[in-house]
């Protein structure tokens, strides 16, 4: 691990934890040497979250990855806001345990995107896949599913998605 990652990697674990409800364990890896990650250039890093509750959705595992990471830090040394310089594609992994699912099920996050004023009722490994899948079609382009499987009514999830340069 170089030196910059050391220390940036703490900030990174400090900044995820206030945007979560709740967090049991973060690990972070940036790729790259010193020069490059001070120069905003960091070509790959991955953040692997377990035990996560982020407005009211609880997530038992999640791994993010994302690579050609472009960021304006000379800038940022001097004052202004930290951007993101090129749009960037995150590849996502997620396994939600049954309780962590029905939980989800319960969020006024999930209940707005589905529209519904009530937890809608999911009793089977079909009915979460349905639920799910209606879910993720209302995300539409942007992200993009690569595999889905249900099972005694837990649910793992990879797939993609895109952030926008800032």
């Amino acid at each position: 691990m170089s030196v910059v990652s050391s220390v940036l990697i703490p900030i990174v674990k400090l900044w995820l934890r206030s945007q979560v409800e709740h967090i049991d364990l973060i690990e972070i890896a940036i790729a790259g040497r010193s020069r490059q990650i001070l120069g905003g250039d960091i070509p790959q890093a991955t953040v692997i979250g377990v035990g996560a509750k982020y407005q009211s959705l609880a997530i038992s595992h999640i791994e993010l990855t994302a690579a050609n990471i472009h960021l304006n830090i000379a800038q940022m040394l001097k004052g202004e806001p930290l951007r993101l310089l090129n749009a960037i594609e995150v590849t996502m992994a997620v396994n939600l345990n049954a309780e962590d699912l029905q939980s989800c099920l319960r969020s006024p996050l999930l209940l707005e995107a589905i529209a519904s004023e009530t937890a809608p009722i999911a009793q089977n490994d079909q009915d979460i896949r349905h639920l799910l899948e209606t879910l993720l079609e209302k995300l539409g382009d942007q992200f993009t599913l690569h595999e889905l499987k249900i099972n005694d009514g837990a649910a793992q999830c990879r797939g993609a998605f895109a952030i926008a340069a800032t």
